[in-house]
């Protein structure tokens, strides 16, 4: 893959909108949250229903699912 590609993911946003995007091939996970307008500490990332680390690349094909970090005190 060239750095200029651009691979497609779904990305669904908290159970409530699921959008196909499209990000360079070299966009990380941290760097897509960021896209979508929210923070990465907001936020906890499954790929293909697995929890991952922000610092993953996307992948082409991918689901991806957005959690919110709910916190309390």
């Amino acid at each position: 893959m060239s750095n200029g590609e651009l691979v497609s993911v779904l990305v669904d946003i908290f159970g409530r909108e699921v959008r196909e995007v499209k990000v360079p091939a070299t966009t990380r996970i941290a760097d897509l949250v960021k896209m979508l307008g929210l923070r990465v500490s907001e936020v906890v990332v499954s790929v293909d229903g697995k929890v991952t680390t922000e610092e993953e690349l996307v992948r082409p094909g991918s689901r991806i699912k957005l959690h919110s970090v709910v916190s309390g005190g």
